[in-house]
């Protein structure tokens, strides 16, 4: 009688005839094409253009047998329906391990949600506006990426070469994106997954032009993120510090940073004497309510779920995303019926196959990737699983570009569209962004917040765009959104040659601009053509021996009160990696470790 996985293995080997060790071609862009999906209503004016599919991602699968089943990585690209100021990619990973990245296209940062009528509804702010955006389901088993059993991987260096496969063939099948800024996006174990497949991408010969990696709510440091637990259970009030429950888990937290301190081998992912923490932690919460026990959801503190989900059955558009992802033309119009099993939120098998203890984690690589590209931390603040206090604590005692921890910058209030939504803070090639009311996936909650977050991250050249979401006006500090001109103000009613509208509209934005930069530039030079004519043509003056006259000239090392005073409030407002200047007494304008008082209006909790 077979084992469970050895039937499993062969059982999936029957259902896949077709998968074979390693093909002889790179398939067609034109294979991977979708050209609808069921249920979805299309905006005629700015269709969405998809690709989706699996890729053969394991980097040994060319020394196969016949019939093995290696590695293929599905995945689903859309492509940015609007005008930019250039074009990015941005591949995007959500975590568990072996949780679908399709719930970043479904759920958060996609172009629809589910209707709860079985279809799908376009909405703004979806990422894909003006970033082409891939999502993929890794490892191998994760959603609908398939593998026989005994191919799952069991390291983050597996996965990582699995993911490096799967860019050359991608890149292979799509090579007009080769010279696109690329960007890696995800959150949660992702923060593990991403420092690994951005350190992988430097090193390569790849060429791919890697701009900077985004990680939400990562899971990435234990030694900062178990003890955080009980930090933010009672800066929340969620356990009193008079209680045994407090008591409990103090003494819980200790253990665990004990143990935590006596580790001299490979910095652990997880430790299984920390991992009770949460529960300890949030047992004085559970309640009973019409019979039925109720604890808190672990990635939005506001909530409540049924015991033992604690969170797992959130949000609650799962359960229609799991439906519509069941139903068998959608799965023939994604491509993927090589996998013969329903497509699931989070796959436990995968992550059970993932031995942490053979990884280090990805922190010791995190400060090398700072280093050779731009990193966003961003984290919702009503998360507990992955709490901002956690990332904020990493982010003090890590060591990068020279020096530990953010330094002396100034953190910035930050508001879209006239709300405030966080507070921002760059420092060294690492920018981190707090979201107020977002939880652990903060697309989900705040929307156009987490739009106009990536969008800032990556650059974006807000006076070039035409129209869309990133128009909605948003300030970080001082610094605004250009203030954008309407239809009637620019004469592009009539379309240029050649040109779509879209195309007209982005030219004339494009002439006003380099006609307001030139006429500033002449002004200049008539300025000081003026200034220069008149010195030359100025008397030279005799005076009496003995008389002084200061030499005409800008103070650069002196200046009245008044003078010293804007110069500060003006560095003070500049958003930059430089250390900023410090207050009377000395203090860090920013401290990661402090939390800026919780901001007024965002302490309300709901159980």
């Amino acid at each position: 009688m077979w084992s469970w996985p050895a039937w499993t293995y062969f059982s999936v080997l029957f259902l896949l005839p077709g998968v074979h060790a390693a093909p002889t071609d790179i398939p067609s862009a034109a294979s991977f094409y979708v050209p609808n999906l069921p249920g979805l209503h299309q905006d005629p004016t700015h269709p969405l253009h998809i690709y989706a599919g699996h890729i053969l991602s394991d980097p040994h699968a060319a020394s196969g047998g016949e019939n093995d089943v290696f590695a293929h990585l599905f995945f689903v690209m859309v492509k940015a329906r609007r005008i930019a100021d250039k074009e990015r990619l941005m591949f995007w990973f959500n975590g568990g391990p072996g949780c679908s990245s399709l719930d970043g296209l479904m759920m958060e940062i996609g172009p629809w949600k589910v209707d709860g009528e079985g279809g799908l509804k376009i909405v703004e702010g979806g990422w894909e506006e003006y970033t082409t955006m891939v999502y993929v389901d890794q490892p191998a088993g994760t959603g609908f990426s398939y593998t026989s059993t005994n191919h799952y991987i069991h390291t983050l260096q597996e996965a990582t070469d699995h993911v490096m496969q799967f860019l050359r063939t991608f890149y292979q099948i799509f090579p007009e994106y080769l010279s696109v800024d690329a960007y890696l996006g995800g959150e949660s174990f992702a923060g593990q997954y991403i420092p690994y497949f951005a350190d992988a991408i430097l090193k390569s010969s790849l060429n791919v032009p890697l701009r900077g990696a985004a990680i939400g709510n990562g899971w990435i440091d234990v030694r900062n993120q178990y003890p955080a637990y009980l930090e933010y259970a009672v800066t929340h009030g969620i356990i009193d510090v008079s209680s045994q429950s407090y008591k409990d888990s103090k003494k819980a937290t200790d253990d665990c940073v004990a143990k935590l301190n006596g580790i001299t081998g490979l910095e652990p992912i997880h430790h299984e004497a920390c991992e009770r923490l949460v529960s300890d932690v949030l047992k004085s919460k559970s309640r009973t309510v019409d019979g039925v026990k109720k604890c808190v959801n672990i990635y939005d503190v506001r909530l409540e779920d049924d015991q033992p989900y604690c969170g797992m059955q959130w949000p609650p558009d799962l359960k229609n995303v799991t439906s519509y992802l069941a139903r068998k033309d959608v799965v023939s119009a994604f491509h993927a019926t090589s996998k013969p099993e329903s497509w699931v939120e989070c796959q436990g098998r995968v992550g059970m196959e993932m031995n942490d203890t053979l990884s280090a984690s990805s922190i010791t690589l995190l400060p090398s990737v700072i280093e050779r590209i731009p990193v966003l931390l961003f984290v919702g603040d009503q998360d507990f699983i992955c709490n901002y206090m956690g990332i904020e604590s990493m982010i003090k005692s890590m060591t990068w570009n020279g020096e530990k921890g953010l330094g002396k910058v100034q953190t910035k209030s930050w508001s879209v569209n006239e709300t405030p939504v966080g507070t921002w803070v760059s420092s060294r090639n690492l920018t981190y962004a707090k979201i107020f009311d977002a939880s652990h996936m903060v697309p989900y909650d705040v929307p156009d917040a987490a739009h106009d977050m990536i969008l800032r991250f990556m650059g974006m050249n807000f006076s070039a765009i035409v129209d869309g979401s990133a128009r909605i006006p948003s300030n970080v500090g001082d610094e605004a959104k250009p203030v954008f001109l309407d239809s009637g103000d620019l004469p592009f009613s009539s379309k240029l040659p050649g040109k779509t509208p879209e195309q007209t509209k982005a030219q004339w934005d494009a002439y006003y601009n380099a006609g307001s930069a030139a006429l500033v530039l002449l002004l200049v030079a008539v300025m000081i053509g003026l200034y220069i004519w008149c010195r030359l043509r100025r008397r030279r003056v005799h005076l009496p021996r003995g008389t002084v006259i200061a030499e005409e000239n800008i103070p650069l090392t002196s200046a009245s009160e008044g003078d010293l005073l804007d110069s500060e409030q003006a560095r003070r407002k500049r958003k930059g990696k430089e250390r900023a200047i410090e207050d009377g007494d000395g203090s860090p304008i920013f401290d990661v470790g402090e939390d800026d008082e919780e901001a007024e209006g965002h302490d309300e909790r709901r159980w």
